[in-house]
């Protein structure tokens, strides 16, 4: 799965290698980004790539009470109700420097930071809704893709997070793109490409 990660690229660097047209956001290096927080999210509608931002827990457009779900199983997301409609026709691409996850080592818990050795731009693969509140507000919300784990990252988690480079990103974000395009696109990233850091506690 997916539950902290870190966002510390450039504004232009993002704008640039995403190719966003137009930006709500002024982005900021982010350290710890946990769910429920808003964070920076690239959607594209009528052909304009946009970089806003939305609520980290995606709730359903149908759901009758909020219960926001981080991540979404990329195996059974365009089957799920809860995001089925999403996969179809609300794809996103959440930029990121790396991310975190923890292993059980003798009975606790030991942070990792994971990320590419190459530094360069990636994105986790995305859904985002957008949800009526009882007092007619418009909550943004999305979540993020996960698949099973590559071998670098099996002995931490079973599950890591689908992680796009900026030219997959564009295919992502096509709503032209055939269901078996867009399931190529949902595997797990090659292991040779990751490096990590153990954290203290």
């Amino acid at each position: 799965m997916c539950g902290r990660f870190v966002m510390k690229d450039s504004q232009k660097k993002v704008m640039s290698d995403f190719q966003i047209q137009h930006s709500e956001v002024l982005l900021e290096p982010r350290y710890n980004i946990s769910p429920s927080q808003d964070i920076p999210v690239i959607v594209q509608q009528d052909g304009i790539r946009r970089l806003e931002n939305r609520q980290w827990g995606l709730i359903p457009f149908w759901s009758k009470t909020p219960k926001p779900m981080i991540n979404a199983r990329s195996e059974t997301a365009s089957e799920k109700p809860a995001f089925r409609q999403a996969f179809k026709k609300r794809r996103c691409l959440i930029p990121a420097s790396g991310f975190f996850e923890w292993a059980k080592e003798d009975g606790e818990k030991q942070p990792y930071f994971i990320f590419l050795k190459d530094k360069s731009s990636m994105a986790f693969a995305g859904l985002w809704e957008e949800w009526s509140a009882p007092d007619g507000k418009i909550v943004k919300t999305c979540a993020i893709l996960t698949v099973e784990a590559n071998s670098f990252l099996q002995f931490i988690h079973h599950r890591m997070p689908v992680i796009l480079k900026p030219e997959y990103g564009m295919n992502w974000l096509d709503l032209d793109v055939t269901k078996a395009s867009l399931k190529n696109l949902l595997m797990p990233l090659n292991s040779t490409k990751f490096s990590g850091i153990i954290y203290s506690q």
